[in-house]
């Protein structure tokens, strides 16, 4: 006897039997959807992942012509062809990189180089600092005392030396890669740049609708003026972040200005572990070089000084309320695209998540989304 014979001899309605199979079956069918959203976001992840070394270099580049394209069109306003004005860009682009290279060179060279020695040295002179360097002295001796007592009854110990890799070995091996993706990143900069308003007709075209077409434009133009417009701004805020530095530092003695004025205005293209690293830096150099271990506190004191007036007064002025993102959000992002991407994804998490942000404020289910990644001066 079938389902519903039963429950016509109980004298219920066929309807509601139906009600709940089909009620049944949408909730089977909406786990199975999740369910595979879930399996599709994580195979969208490892594919990211594994294909990184090509993946990274692109969005790149793609996020380097969202920054020039308005000073592309710019050119091509007063009669520069976009090919010239995008050969240039990449051109300019190339020397500041150049530049910057040579001058951090030598010095961050020879800090990875001594990298054991200052190690030590900093132990030492905190030791120092703390009181604690009798305490160990003693305790050291006592061990040595143990084992000279031991000597007669165990036989000699066979030292055991493990030949590591250094980090300028590290860097060297890593530097073709590097160079390569560079130049990958550059090139097709020029192209998206050259190209102009190539990809904003195709996206126009493939809308099946007009008013499709109008939000599709809207969308990537609004993407375009919001990402050039933080890009510009960061950069612009921390080259002065970067000089306040490198001045800071030749006051305060210590070698290298330019290396660490312009660590500076690099670091800080990564939002809270940037000026965290640089603190760390500055600190650890100025405890090998300055004479006392005080002198690289105000050293470490005077960096953190700055990027806190960075971050917490110039930034929020400069950057504007549309701009700003969720500081919860912006942390996670960052240690998200550092997993999976390393430095490259901390540096592009923020500009993704300007993206994200503009597209959520044009799709209407995603709106509630978007207003979670805003800042509280959004609200």
């Amino acid at each position: 006897m079938t389902n519903v014979e039963e429950t016509l001899e109980e004298g219920g309605d066929p309807r509601s039997l139906e009600t709940r199979t089909v009620v049944a079956g949408t909730g089977l069918g909406t786990a199975v959807g999740w369910a595979i959203i879930v399996l599709a976001i994580l195979a969208v992840l490892a594919a990211l992942a594994v294909a990184r070394v090509f993946v990274v270099p692109v969005i790149m580049a793609f996020l380097l012509a969202l920054v020039f394209s308005p000073l592309c069109r710019w050119f091509r306003r007063r009669g520069v062809p976009e090919p010239v004005a995008a050969l240039a860009i990449v051109l300019g682009l190339l020397a500041g990189l150049a530049a910057t290279s040579f001058s951090l060179a030598l010095p961050v060279s020879g800090w990875l180089e001594d990298a054991p020695g200052i190690a030590r040295e900093a132990e030492r002179k905190l030791r120092v600092l703390a009181g604690y360097a009798e305490a160990v002295s003693e305790a050291g001796r006592q061990i040595e005392e143990a084992a000279a007592s031991g000597e007669g009854t165990e036989a000699a110990p066979v030292e055991v030396v493990i030949a590591e890799q250094g980090p300028l070995t590290t860097v060297a091996l890593g530097a073709p890669l590097i160079v390569a993706q560079t130049v990958f990143v550059l090139i097709l900069t020029f192209f998206i740049l050259a190209s102009g308003s190539l990809f904003y007709e195709r996206l126009v075209r493939v809308m099946p609708t007009l008013t499709e077409k109008k939000r599709a434009l809207q969308i990537a133009y609004d993407i375009e003026r919001d990402v050039s417009r933080y890009l510009l701004s960061i950069t612009v805020i921390n080259a002065g972040l970067g000089l306040a530095v490198g001045l800071a530092m030749a006051l305060l003695g210590m070698p290298s200005p330019l290396a660490f004025g312009l660590l500076a205005f690099a670091l800080n293209f990564v939002p809270f572990l940037g000026a965290i690293g640089g603190v760390a830096i500055s600190f650890a150099v100025a405890l090998v070089t300055l004479p006392t271990a005080f002198d690289a506190f105000v050293v470490a004191a005077v960096y953190f000084a700055l990027t806190s007036v960075e971050g917490q007064v110039v930034t929020p002025w400069l950057v504007g309320r549309r701009l700003r993102l969720n500081t919860v959000v912006i942390l996670i992002a960052v240690a998200f695209w550092a997993w999976l991407w390393s430095v490259m994804g901390m540096i592009m998490a923020v500009p993704l998540l300007v993206c994200l942000r503009v597209l959520c404020q044009h799709v209407e289910p995603l709106r509630p989304f978007g207003e979670f990644l805003a800042g509280r001066e959004d609200r």
